[in-house]
């Protein structure tokens, strides 16, 4: 017959049952999410799972031999040893970048949106943390402390949704895992509703307001408190740095970015990145200052003097890949990323000239398709990863294509996904953003879509058969103005791929289709000019004709149009592209095919409302009311009160009412500091009980100056002023960075 459990054994046991403990699993199963997502997509899921399921054992384990503060301790220093092995397991040469500053503005930046893809080895970190906190959850339910646990996950996702990983699902899971702990620790505790129903009354007001916050507002500390500006920009994500998310509909901007002088027509490369996260791209590593000029592609490249002006504050610098190197007074602070892309660490401003020197790839066809295979270990893990959930499908589609267009070598395999994206799917800028994969999505579900979606559907496809590629951003060409001078609109803001050839470096290929991209971005600008909108013109661009048939693009001219992107007229078709594609002739082809309507600012009609939503409207009354009712409830708004006037008393009329007000502001730190007074317990016993304890002197003049005004009325404003700082005196000392200043 089976013994019941007895002892500590059975209360570990009743802990883990305990309905509370059922909350506290559904925020802990949020946050290990959003962590395994990460890992998903950097790859370590496996030994990540493993790792957290030990420290959660372990803490379990731990619960009923180690006390509180030792677990703490023992919490630490795993946390101190982890990130210590995450460090020395970073190359030598990253690590060079680390100090104090860096780290803290990384933590700062982390705080405020950057999301942990970023990181350098991002698997590694993910598997230095995911565990810590796992451990103390574990070995606090072990304790039977739920709401503790609670607390510790709650802060765990919180930081994750600071970072902008947490999704809508994770973040609403969690509020509602730590809305149940604290429902069902209500209800086991003595009295339960009757007695308690008012805490858990705001905790469930708390978890309707992070509900409505999820749905009226956008997840993550990138953007938390923005309102809905209506269809976002494809141009404000290659301004948002390090990552790009693919959204659904975009918008046209017809105003005027950038004029740019330069030799070579090209794509004007803004930002590169190397993480596919499924639904979007980061851009992980760190940035250095640029101390000379770089090497740039190690094949035959062309010199290029490129002379940028801001048309309006600009953080990017738009120029011919690869820029080597800066000139004029933004050469001072000008940073190189690890992907070769020099930026600017301070924007530049309306008006605003910078002068870069590029060395533009210039290879033979023939040549890439003799390039081979033999890849940098480096750039070969960094460039092919896809998320391990990435459909196999997407591989199997791509192969397929290839094995048709019997293409053997990487050079053709990229032309040959280049011609059937561009030949299969159509071009839109509304287009509604799928669910799960977006290359797969675009693969399988869709039939249309803009640059954003032909690039990342173009590089997922390309990293599936092992060949390094990467999604870019930037712009296109433009309108030529003049002999090498560029307008370069909003609404050229582009997406591409560049594919890595052993011995050449990065090749431009754009599977985005050309001629109806044209066609809408000429649109659009005719549209604009017609309105008389501002900005969409330098002196140099305005026709002498507005009219809808005018082609305002890159070589708009008409006898310029072939000479300056060679034939842009005929640079869709992709026979004629395909034959002749490489270097600096095959960058200025395939520009020619991503003159692409990329949206920036409304159209005409659409202005966004200066006024926030109803919904929005509605959403911060309920938060102003659930904070009021919570500050009253804990009594916030009585404790700032007496706080403000503890430390600044102002005295009144009569010197007695001042007395008594200093005693009772002494009560009031004396009962933190010590306890309050007990009932019958006049205010001389109390203040000689504690004085037992380390009561300090001078509390006791403040005793006697009220015991004169309460019973005898005889205190004077002398003494009563001197009891009032006496009090401010006291409370000041008990702030512990002003209490230093009096020790």
């Amino acid at each position: 017959m089976r013994r019941p459990l007895t002892g500590d054994r059975a209360r570990r046991l009743r802990s883990v049952v305990d309905p509370p403990a059922l909350g506290v699993a559904v925020v802990t199963a949020a946050y290990l999410s959003v962590f395994l997502s990460a890992t998903d997509v950097v790859g370590g899921t496996g030994r990540t799972a493993v790792a957290v399921a030990v420290a959660g054992g372990a803490g379990l384990a731990l619960a009923r031999h180690v006390g509180e503060r030792t677990a703490v301790r023992l919490t630490a220093g795993l946390f101190a040893a982890t990130l210590a092995g995450y460090y020395l397991a970073i190359p030598a040469s990253r690590r060079a970048l680390f100090s104090v500053e860096n780290v803290a503005l990384d933590v700062i930046s982390l705080l405020t949106g950057l999301s942990v893809l970023r990181l350098a080895l991002a698997d590694l970190w993910v598997l230095a943390v995911a565990p810590v906190p796992t451990f103390l959850v574990g070995y606090l339910v072990g304790r039977g402390r739920q709401m503790s646990a609670a607390g510790v996950a709650g802060g765990t996702l919180g930081f994750l949704v600071l970072t902008g990983d947490a999704g809508g699902t994770a973040t609403l899971a969690g509020a509602v895992g730590v809305a149940l702990a604290a429902g069902l620790s209500t209800l086991s505790m003595p009295g339960g509703i009757r007695d308690h129903g008012d805490t858990l009354a705001a905790v469930l007001a708390a978890m309707v307001l992070v509900s409505a916050t999820l749905s009226l507002l956008p997840a993550g500390a990138a953007q938390p408190w923005a309102l809905d500006r209506g269809t976002p920009t494809l141009e404000s994500s290659i301004e948002a740095d390090d990552e790009v998310e693919v959204v659904g509909p975009t918008r046209l901007s017809p105003e005027v970015r950038y004029t740019i002088e330069s030799p070579v027509a090209a794509n004007w490369h803004a930002g590169s990145y190397d993480t596919y996260t499924g639904d979007g791209w980061v851009r992980s590593g760190e940035q250095s200052p640029l101390e000379g000029p770089l090497d740039g592609p190690p094949g035959d490249a062309t010199r290029a003097n490129v002379t940028i002006t801001a048309e309006g504050e600009s953080s990017s610098l738009p120029a011919p890949w690869q820029v080597v190197d800066v000139r004029g007074p933004a050469a001072q602070t000008a940073r190189v990323d690890e992907h070769g892309t020099v930026r600017l660490a301070e924007p530049l401003g309306a008006g605003e000239t910078v002068t870069v020197e590029s060395r533009v790839l210039d290879a033979d066809p023939d040549a890439l398709r003799d390039a081979g295979t033999d890849y940098d270990p480096a750039i070969e893990d960094r460039y092919t990863q896809l998320p391990a959930s990435t459909p196999e499908r997407v591989g199997e589609r791509t192969e397929e294509i290839l094995a048709a267009a019997g293409a053997e070598n990487p050079y053709d395999r990229a032309v040959a996904i280049e011609r059937y994206l561009r030949e299969e799917y159509e071009y839109s800028l509304t287009v509604r953003k799928p669910d799960g994969d977006v290359a797969d999505a675009f693969l399988f579900e869709m039939d249309a879509g803009y640059c954003v979606y032909f690039a990342t559907t173009m590089t997922a496809m390309l990293r599936s058969q092992g060949i390094p590629a990467r999604f870019v951003t930037g712009y296109s060409e433009g309108e030529r103005i003049g002999e090498d001078r560029y307008v370069v609109r909003g609404q050229d803001a582009h997406a591409w791929v560049k594919a890595y050839f052993p011995g050449h470096g990065w090749v431009t290929f754009d599977p985005t289709p050309a001629a109806e991209r044209d066609e809408v971005r000429s649109a659009r600008l005719a549209d604009a000019r017609s309105a008389g909108e501002p900005g969409v013109d330098v002196p140099a661009s305005e026709p002498a004709v507005t009219s809808p048939s005018i082609v305002p693009e890159s070589g708009a001219a008409p006898a310029a149009t072939g000479a300056a992107n060679g034939s842009a007229a005929t640079g869709d078709d992709a026979a004629t592209d395909n034959a002749t594609t490489g270097a600096d002739a095959a960058d200025r082809r395939r520009t020619g095919l991503t003159r692409g309507a990329v949206p920036g600012e409304p159209r005409s009609g659409e202005e966004d409302s200066p006024l926030p939503s109803g919904e929005t409207v509605a959403y911060w009354l309920f938060a102003a009311v659930i904070g009021v009712t919570g500050a009253r409830r804990f009594g916030v708004g009585e404790r700032a009160v007496r706080a403000a006037r503890l430390r600044l008393p102002r005295g009144g009329a009569d010197p007695t009412a001042d007395a008594k007000r200093a005693f009772a502001d002494l009560e009031y730190l004396l009962a933190r500091r010590y306890r309050e007074r007990r009932a019958g317990e006049t205010p001389r016993e109390y203040l000689d009980a504690l004085r037992r304890r380390g009561l300090d002197e001078r509390a006791l003049a403040v005793g006697e100056a009220y015991e004169r005004a309460a019973y005898a009325g005889t205190v004077t404003r002398a003494e009563a002023d001197e009891a009032r700082r006496t009090v401010r005196r006291l409370a000041l000392e008990a702030t512990p960075v002003v209490g230093r200043l009096f020790d």
